[in-house]
């Protein structure tokens, strides 16, 4: 009797943890991140371009 006891306890403890465990990866792989973050369109190159005046500091 205490060993079918012991057993039973056991096997009900491990499966709630393992239940826990597929719960929490169940909860996280549904509101987690996407797998694939969706691309960020690229900015424009800022480029440096001369103008035809130029400081002359008078």
């Amino acid at each position: 009797m205490p060993l079918i006891l012991c057993f039973t306890v056991l096997a009900s403890v491990g499966f709630g943890v393992l239940a826990a465990y597929a719960m929490v990866f169940a909860i996280l792989s549904t509101f987690g991140r996407p797998a694939r973050p969706e691309p960020v369109p690229a900015r424009p190159r800022l480029v440096l371009v001369p103008t035809q005046n130029h400081a002359s500091g008078d």
